[in-house]
């Protein structure tokens, strides 16, 4: 039965610069019950002595490509057979696509992550990589800058940016998790950003096949229980708490809020001079939703 597993694919552990032992770190995410976890340390492929085989959780290898001064780049490598060397390119650009197609090779999917650390990137550097396909839309690091600055795109203005130029990119939300031992606003702390993949079963080969297909909303605490895209409208099931009332925005080209509904059920009726649709839930606690986006033909 198809059904949807909740996921976080950036974590570190004190194997690289998190706080807490790999063990430390999975319980929590067990105790939150969560389905699936990506360990993503800093150049390193962390492997615990139980692999995949954890009873309660599905552990999928993965690292955290950092290449450092002076690209400040760090991606995502979900789901591959092996260690991940970085690349250090020309520039950006060729940095970005050298790490990406190493990633492909070990098997791996291939996320940017947090764009606007460091300020280091922007939509047109990552338009040029026409084999990236996965970026952070939502980074739970403080420092990452989801929101932009002054002349600076948020990573929701930079996902529309791409869209709108024809690129289809995938937005994810992520802890980047460091800090498991004290929990406040000022720290990387596990629970804040994760991924629903739609999929028949709790297994790797299921989950990483429907991830790479776009199967998936991404979430800081707002749950989908139905998605819904045919040729003549997109639809959802909020699955609501009755304390929070929710906002639905349907976003097309340029990042236009195409309707905007405080109704359970949103729906949206293609016109058909829409680019794209993507939806955005936001509920009245702050949490947030984003759905990924369909390109009309």
């Amino acid at each position: 039965m198809v059904q949807w597993f909740k996921g976080n694919i950036h974590t570190h552990t004190n194997e690289s610069d998190g706080d807490s032992d790999p063990k430390t770190v999975v319980n929590f995410y067990v105790e939150s019950n969560y389905d699936f976890l990506v360990l993503s340390d800093h150049n390193h492929l962390t492997v615990l002595d139980y692999g995949n085989n954890h009873p309660d959780i599905v552990m999928i290898p993965g690292e955290e490509v950092t290449i450092r001064e002076p690209f400040n780049i760090h991606m995502g490598a979900i789901g591959i057979n092996s260690y991940v060397e970085p690349i250090y390119g020309n520039d950006s650009v060729d940095t970005i696509r050298a790490n990406t197609n190493a990633i492909h090779t070990a098997g791996g999917i291939a996320v940017l992550n947090h764009p606007n650390f460091k300020w280091a990137l922007n939509d047109e550097i990552i338009n040029k990589v026409k084999e990236l396909k996965f970026f952070e839309v939502f980074n739970g690091d403080k420092g990452t800058n989801n929101l932009g600055g002054e002349n600076i795109k948020s990573t929701e203005e930079i996902w529309d940016s791409l869209l709108t130029n024809g690129k289809l990119i995938y937005g994810v939300a992520t802890d980047d998790s460091h800090h498991y031992k004290n929990f406040n606003s000022l720290l990387s702390n596990p629970g804040r950003g994760w991924i629903m993949v739609k999929a028949e079963s709790r297994v790797q080969a299921d989950i990483l096949d429907n991830f790479a297909k776009g199967n998936f909303y991404s979430s800081t605490g707002v749950f989908i229980s139905d998605i819904l895209i045919n040729k003549n409208e997109v639809s959802l099931d909020i699955d609501t708490n009755p304390q929070y009332h929710y906002k639905t925005q349907f976003i097309g080209q340029y990042g236009i809020v195409l309707h905007e509904t405080w109704d359970l059920n949103p729906t949206y009726k293609i016109k058909g001079q829409e680019k794209y649709v993507r939806v955005v839930i936001t509920g009245s606690s702050g949490h947030k939703a984003w759905t990924q986006p369909t390109f009309i033909s």
